[in-house]
Formats: C-alpha cells, sequence, structure tokens
C-alpha cells in the first residue's frame, strides 16, 4: 500500500468513526422529552416545568443533577430511586427534576454543581433547604430525606 492509498484510508476511517460517534450521540439525546424514568421514578427534565408544578402543588423540589456516564449516578438510581421506601417519600411529597449536567450546563453552572450524583432541595419558592454533593447511601439517604 503506497503512502497516499494509506493516509486516504486513515482519513475515510476517522471520517467513519467521527459519523458514527455523531449518530450515537443524537440517537441518545433526549432533550426533547418532558420527563425521565430513573430508578422507579418519573422525573421532570425542565427545571421550569418542575418549579411551574411545585408552585401549583405547594410541593418542595428535588433536583438531581446526573450524567448518563456517570458511575455513581447509576448506583444511586439502581440502589435509592428503586427502593420502595425512598421512592414512596420522593413522589408524595416532592417534585421531581432530573438535570444531565452534559445536556443541561447552564442549570449546572448557575448552581454551581460540578460533580455528580448531586442533588438539591428547594421549597416550593425556589429557596435553597439543603445540598448534598456526591453518592449517598440509601439507608443514609432515607435518613437525610426524612430530616428534610
Amino acid at each position: 500500500m503506497n503512502p497516499t492509498t494509506k493516509l486516504i484510508s486513515i482519513i475515510a476511517f476517522g471520517a467513519f468513526i467521527f459519523i458514527l460517534a455523531i449518530s450515537w450521540e443524537n440517537l441518545n439525546a433526549h432533550e426533547d422529552q418532558d420527563f425521565i424514568e430513573l430508578g422507579i421514578v418519573s422525573f421532570h427534565t425542565s427545571l421550569d416545568q418542575g418549579i411551574k408544578e411545585a408552585k401549583n402543588t405547594s410541593k418542595p423540589v428535588f433536583l438531581y443533577f446526573r450524567s448518563q456516564t456517570c458511575y455513581w449516578c447509576l448506583e444511586f438510581e439502581e440502589e435509592s430511586l428503586s427502593d420502595k421506601r425512598i421512592t414512596e417519600i420522593l413522589t408524595n411529597n416532592f417534585i421531581l427534576v432530573s438535570i444531565d449536567t452534559f445536556k443541561q450546563k447552564n442549570i449546572s453552572s448557575n448552581l454551581n454543581v460540578r460533580t455528580t450524583p448531586y442533588i438539591i432541595f428547594f421549597t416550593r419558592n425556589g429557596e435553597e433547604i439543603s445540598r448534598i454533593p456526591g453518592y449517598i447511601p440509601k439507608e443514609e439517604f432515607l435518613i437525610k430525606l426524612n430530616e428534610i
């Protein structure tokens, strides 16, 4: 194989990989969804919609920051967001909002969220109640949830 053919092959292969990566990202992008299922609960994906519902229902907001590539987010979702005791408290007492830190960078930045998972509790009027930065085991999270 001569150098020109080799160069063309490398460029073609690189272009193929690039197009494949873009297609994969678009396939997995769910920015237009209003809700996302995490564990066994459904979350708003729009902070504005969540706050609007919180005001209408007089419930506080549970704001959960995550990313699809975050190991500890997946662990939290599998462990805590699939536990009946926890999900019952969350769905009965809070408006649930999930923010993808890669797709919704402005919200993460504005609230000074630099890591995932990250949880912020707000009153229905948008006043911050508490923050939980990083992963928290199920039993500890249940205690914290009952305190709030």
